[in-house]
């Protein structure tokens, strides 16, 4: 397990361990019940969190939570994992990312540690690939956070997804582990 790291703005990102994930949950429940960032309709039971987190842990890849040290450190305000692209063997060094910030804590460097944060710790001998799937609809912020970290733009699937009586186009951006950065 990594240790914790904190930014010059007082955010911390550290592994998240199975008593984060009522955190994580919270944090992604609003999303589901609110947005278009994600196209669940259900949010997720405990049970189903853990075992994504147990997945994604079981396959060595990293799954982190952020925190802000002016509160507690049982208050996470954000998340990021690097789940499966795809389950067909052939994607097993690819992989998704998620991130999601506490609503109301956008703009004060938590989804960037927690990029940073998830980066740092993504093994190369485990991932080439990571794919960003992002809602097209109010992603503007998370296009500008994947191209801030070297991610870029691939592709867009347009009217993809439908929720909250929209058709949402979702931007794939990519970025290759093996690649120097420039």
């Amino acid at each position: 397990m990594q240790g914790a790291r904190t930014d010059d703005m007082g955010v911390t990102v550290r592994d998240a361990v199975e008593t984060d994930l009522a955190g994580v949950a919270d944090i992604y429940r609003h999303y589901v019940e609110n947005t278009v960032a994600t196209f669940d309709y259900v949010v997720p039971s405990h049970t189903a969190w853990l075992a994504k987190y147990r997945t994604i842990r079981e396959a060595n890849r990293p799954f982190v939570v952020a925190t802000l040290s002016a509160e507690s450190d049982q208050h996470i305000v954000g998340y990021a994992y690097l789940g499966t692209f795809r389950a067909m063997p052939a994607y097993d060094r690819s992989t998704e990312d998620s991130i999601y910030v506490r609503p109301g804590l956008g703009g004060r460097g938590v989804g960037s540690a927690l990029m940073a944060g998830l980066l740092d710790r993504a093994d190369p001998e485990n991932v080439r690939q990571i794919v960003a799937v992002i809602a097209a609809t109010g992603g503007e912020g998370s296009v500008a956070l994947h191209s801030r970290f070297g991610f870029t733009e691939v592709g867009r699937l347009r009217s993809i997804g439908h929720k909250a009586d929209q058709w949402i186009d979702c931007v794939y951006m990519q970025k290759d582990l093996w690649e120097p950065s420039s």
